[in-house]
């Protein structure tokens, strides 16, 4: 997002450390950080359906993790029976 440089007026990205047209660098009370919430009043419904989503997303990954571990044990295990 561009803002104004505090300085020279010119346009920046918010992220920027300092203006690359006047090299200015904010003080802590001229660049501060803002936090926005959404969504704080979820409905139960709602949050009982995002909660199944995240449970049916998470088993992809599970069924990797226990593929990979299977694999793995199947290569280490001959290697430690010696």
């Amino acid at each position: 997002m561009l803002i104004e440089c505090w300085e020279c007026k010119a346009k920046i990205s918010d992220t920027a450390a300092s203006c690359p047209q006047c090299g200015a660098q904010p003080s802590e009370d001229d660049h501060p950080l803002s936090v926005a919430v959404n969504d704080l009043d979820m409905k139960f419904s709602s949050m009982f359906w995002f909660l199944i989503k995240a449970a049916v997303a998470a088993v992809p990954a599970v069924v990797v993790l226990y593929t990979a571990a299977t694999v793995v044990g199947g290569v280490i295990s001959p290697l430690l029976h010696l």
